[in-house]
């Protein structure tokens, strides 16, 4: 996974908040954190994967993006101790692969 981009921010949004990404008007809701995913071939990292809203999944159609591609939070998502854990634990596993990637 050399070479990917590792999300710098110190917290996620929590899953099901809903989002507008930079130069959309259309709204998103976040899915999944802390992804790697294959893109042209080659593994990536991306904060997010979201989907359409209302929508919801459709298929197989889903938009990996970054925290910086956020315009505006339209609602947080629900978050409770084990949301906190989850992120605590993504945080962890995330600086451990920049570390890496910085030794490399």
């Amino acid at each position: 996974m050399r070479g990917m981009n590792v999300m710098k921010e110190e917290k996620f949004l929590p899953l099901g908040s809903v989002i507008i990404v930079k130069g959309s008007v259309k709204k998103l809701v976040l899915i999944g954190r802390g992804v790697v995913a294959i893109f042209k071939g080659e593994q990536k990292y991306f904060d997010y994967v979201a989907c359409t809203y209302p929508e919801g999944l459709i298929g197989e159609n889903v938009l990996y993006l970054n925290h910086e591609d956020i315009e505006e939070v339209i609602q947080k998502g629900f978050q409770d101790e084990d949301d906190f854990r989850m992120q605590k634990s993504l945080k962890e596993h995330l600086d451990g692969l920049l570390k890496i990637e910085n030794e490399s």
